[in-house]
């Protein structure tokens, strides 16, 4: 019942890894490690559909030979380990060496699956099913003992081979997830390892715990083994994709955050705006209503761009598909806008807003995004009131990006919280104060 539900488990993983690949495989299937690595993935998968007790027993009663299930499932683990290898040699080798290996592999491989299904078919294994203990039961059996040794010095030496080229390419790559997803496979190696030995020491060492141990401990790491290799095989493309899912989200809450402060810039000075009819439809982004807008995204688009243009939203082509673009837009307008306010900055603003928040209990990078934002907020309601500004200079605002565009954007994200949410800031945004007021005045 266990094997029937853990190979179940890993039949579904390893097969949805299969058709993930299997996309790509569709779209560039000339390429030849792409092929490969579709190629090891079927064959990792296909051993735990087989050799699964429950249907080991009906294919072994619908051929009439119990036990001969086992010949496809240990080719097939065979052909995996061999595709495996040729991709770990494609990526980690010269040209010039590449094929000479693939060669020694391939070569290596096919005198392994030969002399497999020569020594399967001269052995006897006729007297009785045994999905789950086949190893240890036919381990001193006449030629089934050399398919064995055949079979787990291929897997034995694969598996190092696999340990061995996937960690030392890892440290070659700069490609973060492709370095897990290496990295992963090593750790899935050692698990075969664990499979392996087991099976090579069963060979040569007849006692029940021997029997024990290759029958339920090996199979499980084995097991883990083929998770692992799932995992990391496919990690270098869902890892890409969870990071732009992440960078989506991010941007997301970026823009949603920034939209009030850049509104009010924008309201106060619309020449900086580069697209003339600003959208607030994000600013109202949440878990209820994210549904309706990509519902709206995906009825607009198949409504088509001409029908669109009469509705004046500019900001509809970029909502899903180039929200950095429009944060990037918000930043840059919101530092327009800082520029065009200096004038009306007020530096007992700064000095009020500073005290409130450290009495506050604010950390610094808080302290001074809420003096910001005050100051901000101020300048606003200044210009507002159509006092005009002192000849003096006014202070540079505080920035810690140093001109860099993701630090710039974290930093006015701050800014733009504390200019939403802060009460400290609110007490500015409200009205003019009467102190404000007379220190602007002319």
């Amino acid at each position: 019942m266990l094997h029937n539900i853990v190979y179940g488990i890993l039949s579904l993983v390893t097969w949805s890894a299969f058709f993930y690949k299997a996309k790509d495989l569709i779209k560039d299937w000339r390429n030849p490690e792409l092929r490969l690595l579709s190629l090891a993935i079927a064959t990792f998968a296909t051993p735990f559909v087989l050799a699964a007790p429950w249907l080991y027993v009906r294919l072994d009663a619908l051929v009439g030979y119990p036990n001969l299930v086992t010949l496809p499932v240990y080719l097939s683990v065979a052909t995996c380990l061999s595709s495996f290898l040729a991709l770990l040699v494609s990526w980690s080798s010269a040209q010039s060496k590449v094929r000479l290996r693939h060669r020694l592999i391939v070569g290596y491989a096919v005198i392994s699956v030969i002399a497999m299904v020569v020594l399967f078919l001269m052995g006897d294994v006729s007297d009785a099913e045994h999905p789950i203990d086949f190893d240890a039961y036919y381990a001193h059996t006449p030629y089934i003992s050399e398919f064995l040794l055949v079979y787990s010095l291929l897997f034995a030496v694969s598996m190092s081979a696999l340990m061995h080229l996937c960690w030392r390419y890892s440290k070659a790559v700069n490609k973060p997830w492709l370095r897990r997803g290496l990295r992963v496979v090593a750790v899935g190696a050692v698990f075969g390892l664990g499979y392996a030995v087991p099976k090579l020491v069963s060979l040569r060492w007849e006692s029940h715990l021997a029997d024990i141990v290759n029958s339920y401990v090996a199979p499980m790491l084995a097991s883990i083994s083929a998770g692992l290799f799932a995992v990391g095989f496919t990690m270098p493309a869902w890892g890409v994709g969870l990071d732009r899912a992440r960078q989506f989200k991010a941007d997301a809450r970026a823009y949603r955050t920034l939209h009030p402060l850049w509104s009010a810039v924008a309201e106060a000075f619309p020449q900086i705006v580069l697209i003339q009819v600003p959208s607030p439809r994000m600013e109202h982004w949440g878990a209820r209503n994210l549904y309706r807008i990509f519902g709206r995204l995906i009825i607009e688009v198949r409504d088509g761009r001409f029908a669109l243009r009469r509705y004046s939203d500019p900001e509809v082509q970029h909502t899903g598909t180039d929200l950095k673009f429009l944060v990037s837009r918000q930043v840059t307008e919101i530092r327009d806008g800082q520029l065009l306010l200096l004038p009306y900055y007020q530096p007992q603003v700064a000095t009020e807003a500073r005290t409130r928040a450290q009495a506050a209990g604010l950390d610094t990078d808080d302290e001074e995004a809420v003096v910001e934002a005050a100051q901000i907020a101020a300048a606003l309601q200044a210009r507002l009131s159509g006092h005009t500004p002192p000849q003096t200079a006014a202070e540079t605002p505080h920035d810690p990006a140093d001109g860099n565009i993701e630090e710039e954007q974290a930093w006015l994200t701050r800014v733009g919280r504390a200019y939403h949410s802060s009460p400290i800031v609110k007490n500015y945004r409200s009205a003019a104060k009467c102190q404000a007021t007379d220190v602007v005045a002319p």
